[in-house]
């Protein structure tokens, strides 16, 4: 049995990582590409809308007359504004679901600690119960 020299190895260890190197790039090129073309694709759409209506009163029209009375910075502002209250709705979600997942083994835990434990009548996704709420 022939065994490998360790510069041998070493040499096939450096060839593994250029190869996987090599193949993580071609893959980070190619997804900035699709990123791309995607994005060409859907503005020339958005083109392609306005031509056909240019020059026509549609509801369109009017739509695009009531956000163009609205400032710039005023629209930042409710983009802003939506995007906190959507985040804070996932986070709080999320929160419940992690609460949720946990509490059980938790409570068995603390129940084998001290048999006496009481609870504090949380629903078990951390939630304040509705006959309690005045």
């Amino acid at each position: 049995m022939a065994s490998t020299s360790p510069a041998n190895q070493h040499q096939a260890e450096i060839d593994e990582r250029r190869f996987y190197k090599t193949v993580d790039s071609v893959v980070a090129v190619v997804g900035t590409l699709f990123k791309c073309i995607t994005l060409v694709i859907i503005v020339r759409y958005i083109y392609l809308a306005v031509v056909v209506l240019a020059g026509k009163s549609t509801f369109a029209d009017v739509g695009f007359r009531v956000l163009g009375d609205i400032k710039i910075s005023d629209s930042i502002a409710y983009l802003f504004g939506a995007g906190g209250v959507v985040y804070g709705v996932g986070e709080r979600q999320l929160r419940r679901r992690n609460i949720e997942r946990l509490s059980k083994e938790k409570n068995d835990l603390e129940r084998l600690l001290d048999p006496n434990r009481t609870s504090s009548r949380l629903t078990p996704r951390g939630t304040t119960r509705r006959e309690d709420i005045s």
